[in-house]
């Protein structure tokens, strides 16, 4: 009886004992032990393959255009091209590749097809570049002017010479380095020109053949405490870097110094990029960039390092005195009043039929007439005035007269003034003289 209540409580007990373990919820995993197997994770269905093979690019990147431009040194030297080139790109997305050399060597690189476009300042040579076939086109872009330069104690004494040959003249005697620029550059033939005017040939050790461009042969002068002939942008810009050499000699009318843009014949080399070219020398002689190269470094020195002179910049300014000399000539002749300017001036004493005498400066018409070359048959000048009125001189009694000028009005225009002749040849506002 005890054995059965027994078995009957220790069922009970049992029972109680399993219904408790079936509502205990599952202990959680401890996080320090591992599992005891890796789970087994079937795939429902094999990957998506791609229904279709990516897209490929349809072309090539395309690569910026670099358009080759052969040049002087100066155009480098003075800042100019780092000034005008981005802007260039900027607008076109065509960058430039400068390689800065003489201009002839730049033009020897455009004979070769080594270059698109040059930009040079060496005009003999770039008409007989043009003459043989190696260029395809040729604008007008700029101009400024070559100085003499040196120290300012002025050793060979050269400050108040009239000309550029009596300058070199004076320096060959003095003892005095000159620097060459020796490489065959516009500044380097301009150099040439000066000795040939002035009738020598120079050599010795005073003559120093440097073979660099602008820069560098200042730096070398002013180490010599020599001289040399240099163009005016590069000099004023080299004076912002601390150079000390001074300006002795200007206003030559033989230091002039034109620039001029020009295409290389695209059969020179298949590479050639004439479009480009094309499209580089349209944009330079724009009248935007013009006037850029109209300012460039002015505000900073107080004058422009170089006068644009493109015939779109020249059509687009107001009129302004100028004189021409037309008829029988060998070369017709047109300058700007600035141009006469910068030709070598005199000084004239005139007096009128009042007795009054007045001093005017301008230039020799003896001169400007030479420039021209009158052919053998002509004998006559007629001065011509803006208001129409005219007045003939026997082209001999022109000629011969050494005081003959033409001169600058306070007015800004230009007039004749011939001491000791009528005062009919005496023409107010002349622009132009017509040789019969």
């Amino acid at each position: 009886m005890k054995l059965t209540r027994f078995t009957r409580i220790f069922g009970l007990l049992a029972l109680a004992s399993m219904l408790l373990a079936a509502c205990t919820p599952a202990a959680t995993p401890n996080a320090g032990a591992g599992p005891t197997a890796a789970p087994v994770v079937q795939p429902t269905a094999a990957p998506v393959e791609p229904t279709a093979a990516p897209v490929e690019p349809t072309a090539a990147p395309v690569e910026a255009k670099t358009l080759i431009l052969a040049t002087t040194t100066s155009t480098q030297d003075s800042g100019l091209l780092d000034y005008l080139l981005p802007d260039f790109t900027a607008e076109t997305g065509v960058k430039v590749s400068v390689i800065a050399v003489g201009s002839g060597q730049a033009l020897q690189m455009g004979k070769d097809g080594d270059a698109d476009v040059l930009l040079v300042h060496s005009p003999a040579a770039e008409k007989t570049f043009m003459d043989d076939g190696d260029g395809v086109r040729r604008e007008d872009v700029m101009y400024n002017d070559f100085v003499i330069v040196g120290p300012e104690s002025d050793p060979a004494g050269i400050l108040n010479v009239k000309t550029a040959a009596e300058a070199f003249t004076a320096i060959s005697t003095s003892g005095a380095s000159f620097v060459s620029r020796g490489d065959d550059s516009g500044t380097h033939s301009k150099e040439k020109a000066v000795w040939k005017a002035a009738g020598i040939e120079p050599a010795g050790d005073w003559y120093v053949s440097a073979g660099q461009g602008m820069g560098a042969v200042l730096t070398m002068t002013e180490e010599l405490q020599g001289y040399t002939l240099s163009d005016r942008a590069t000099y004023l810009a080299q004076t912002q870097t601390g150079l000390t050499l001074k300006i002795l000699v200007e206003g030559d009318n033989l230091l002039l110094n034109p620039y001029g843009v020009i295409a290389v014949n695209p059969a020179k080399n298949e590479k050639i990029q004439n479009d480009l070219a094309n499209q580089f020398i349209d944009w330079l002689i724009s009248v935007p960039v013009q006037q850029k190269i109209l300012d460039f470094k002015k505000a900073e020195l107080g004058q422009s390092l170089f006068i644009p002179s493109s015939t779109l910049w020249l059509a687009s300014q107001p009129a302004a005195a100028g004189l021409k000399i037309t008829g029988l000539v060998g070369a017709e002749q047109a300058w700007t009043e600035d141009e006469i300017k910068a030709m070598e001036t005199m000084d004239v004493d005139y007096t009128n039929k009042d007795g009054e005498t007045s001093t005017f400066n301008g230039v020799s018409l003896a001169a400007l007439l030479a420039l021209a070359a009158p052919k053998a048959e002509a004998t006559t000048l007629v001065f011509v005035a803006e208001d129409g009125y005219t007045a003939e001189l026997p082209l001999a009694d022109a000629l011969a007269c050494e005081k003959c000028i033409v001169a600058f009005s306070d007015d800004g225009t230009l007039r004749t003034v011939m001491p000791d002749m009528s005062s009919k040849v005496n023409v107010k506002g002349v622009v132009e003289i017509q040789v019969k």
